[in-house]
């Protein structure tokens, strides 16, 4: 069959809370593919919470001899942000993490000294490690201890040919519909072969974030029904550089961005260079997103940027762009540093 790609997003405007069951296409989409899956399922997500539909389908694959295999996210303390991970390692026995690559990292952080720099003023009533960005400084307000890098995949890999992926983590809110989120799915033997390359070297090698060697600087791309599809993993696939910042600086009319954490400092420039040559930019960000002391949201106001803080009950948790409505960015990683240079995506 001939590569496929379909994109799949939700609106949560009319969401009065999270939901437990599978009715959006954002989750139905995956729901479909894990039960019609015929020999293997391989999966990388951030965790699970409120998303029987999905366990159950994924145990009932076990039980119907699909080979499952997957990896979550755990804290240098071996914990997981969603309640119902441990589902998962009960019931499907073979999940891995990244703990014990966190723990590595976490030798690495504590022979690091950080210093503030000298080029800025900390903001008052901060804590956290001093930013500096076009003369103004940035900080959280509260001081940041290193718990390790995040395993913030949110892909699913069936028979080696079929991956679905994006934004959504498998939860209540998630796929559940609450947040804005955005979806792909791809049907593609020649995409599916990297992504399990990149999930190889997670689960079988035990290497994640820096500790990754594969796929480094490789260009991963293909031709789809007239389009070209190119693939990035973090950090060894440096996506901000070689993959985001090109398209806004090629960009002719347009650029709508949806997102979740915007701190990068590179992209926020891009974005503005982007409007001062007359591109017609427009960016969400989400509210709790907005309140990290590392923001650039008003930097980009204050460049004449039209910028608005969602204002729904659930998140703005897309980190997606919409380039002269013609090329499109969709994945797991939010515009931050951390996005790019350390964690999975």
């Amino acid at each position: 069959a001939e590569d496929n790609l379909e994109i799949y997003f939700n609106s949560p405007l009319d969401r009065s809370g999270p939901k437990t069951d599978c009715t959006d296409e954002i989750c139905t989409s995956l729901l479909e593919l894990i039960e019609n899956a015929k020999i293997s399922i391989d999966f990388a997500i951030y965790g699970l919470r409120g998303q029987p539909h999905i366990l159950n389908a994924l145990e009932s694959a076990k039980k119907r001899g699909i080979k499952i295999r997957g990896i979550i996210d755990k804290t240098v303390d071996g914990k997981s942000y969603y309640s119902d991970t441990h589902l998962l390692e009960k019931r499907l026995v073979n999940i891995k993490s990244d703990y014990n690559s966190d723990l590595r990292a976490k030798k690495y952080q504590e022979n690091k000294n950080i210093r503030d720099s000298k080029k800025c003023e900390r903001p008052n009533f901060t804590k956290g490690p001093l930013q500096c960005f076009e003369g103004k400084g940035y900080a959280s307000k509260e001081e940041i201890f290193f718990t390790g890098d995040i395993m913030h995949n949110k892909f699913f890999i069936m028979d080696k040919r079929f991956v679905w992926t994006g934004s959504a983590n498998i939860s209540d809110t998630g796929i559940g519909g609450y947040n804005a989120n955005i979806a792909a799915v791809l049907d593609s033997i020649y995409f599916a072969k990297f992504y399990t390359q990149e999930f190889e070297q997670m689960y079988n090698l035990g290497n994640h974030h820096r500790q990754k060697k594969q796929l480094k600087k490789q260009e991963i791309k293909k031709y789809i029904n007239t389009s070209t599809v190119s693939l990035f993993f973090s950090p060894q696939g440096y996506a901000m550089n070689e993959g985001v910042i090109p398209l806004i600086e090629q960009a002719e009319e347009s650029i709508d961005l949806a997102i979740f954490f915007l701190t990068h400092k590179n992209a926020s420039k891009a974005l503005v260079k982007a409007k001062e040559r007359g591109i017609k930019v427009r960016v969400i960000v989400d509210a709790t997103g907005a309140t990290n002391g590392y923001s650039k949201h008003q930097y980009l106001r204050e460049n004449g940027i039209d910028v608005k803080v969602e204002s729904w009950g659930g998140k703005m948790h897309m980190k997606a762009a919409l380039i002269d409505k013609k090329n499109i960015i969709v994945g797991s990683m939010n515009w931050t540093s951390a996005g790019e240079s350390k964690n999975d995506e």
